[in-house]
C-alpha cells in the first residue's frame, strides 16, 4: 500500500465522498423517495470532492509535517539506544563482574572510545548528553556507586525523551 501523503489525502478523499453519498442517498430516501435520494447523494458527493480538493493542499501538508515529526523522533530515540548501550558496554568493561583483571585494557580504551563516539552524535538533546557526560565521568573515575546513580538518570532521560516529544 502506498503511504505517500498524496495517496493518503486520495484515499482519504474517496472514503468521505462516498460516506457522504450513502448518507445522502439513505436521507432522501427516508424523505421523499428514490428521486431525492440520488439528488440528496450526488449533492453531498460533489460537496464533499469540493471540500476535498479544497483542503487537499493543506492536508499534504500536514501529513508530510507528521512524518518528518516521526522521522526526526525514530532518529532520536535510535541514537539515544546506541548511546546507551555503548556507555553499559564501557560500563561492563570498567567493573566487569568477574573482577578487575577479566577485560584487558585495550578492550576497555576502544568501548570507552566507541561510547565517547556515541554520545558525540548528532540528534541528542542536551539533557541526554549532560546525563551521558555525568555517567562516563562516573565510570572513567572508576566511581561504581555513582556510575549506576548516573546511568540510572540517564536512562530517566532518555525515557523523558520519549515521552516529551
Amino acid at each position: 500500500m502506498d503511504t505517500t501523503p498524496e495517496q493518503i489525502s486520495a484515499r482519504t478523499a474517496a472514503a468521505w465522498t462516498v460516506a457522504l453519498a450513502i448518507l445522502g442517498g439513505i436521507t432522501g430516501y427516508v424523505w421523499d423517495g428514490p428521486f431525492l435520494a440520488v439528488t440528496c447523494a450526488l449533492s453531498l458527493a460533489g460537496g464533499g470532492v469540493l471540500g476535498t480538493l479544497l483542503s487537499r493542499r493543506h492536508m499534504v501538508a500536514t501529513i508530510r509535517e507528521g512524518q518528518g515529526k516521526a522521522a526526526a523522533l525514530g532518529y532520536a530515540d535510535g541514537v539515544a539506544d546506541m548511546m546507551m548501550l555503548g556507555i553499559s558496554a564501557y560500563r561492563a568493561a570498567v567493573f566487569p563482574l568477574s573482577g578487575p583483571d577479566a577485560v584487558d585494557a585495550a578492550e576497555r580504551v576502544a568501548r570507552r572510545k566507541a561510547a565517547y563516539r556515541l554520545t558525540a552524535a548528532d540528534g541528542l538533546p542536551h539533557q541526554i548528553r549532560e546525563a551521558a557526560a555525568a555517567a562516563l565521568a562516573a565510570i572513567d573515575d572508576r566511581r561504581d556507586d555513582e556510575a549506576q546513580t548516573a546511568m540510572a538518570d540517564l536512562m530517566n532521560a532518555v525515557q523523558e525523551q520519549r515521552r516529551g516529544m
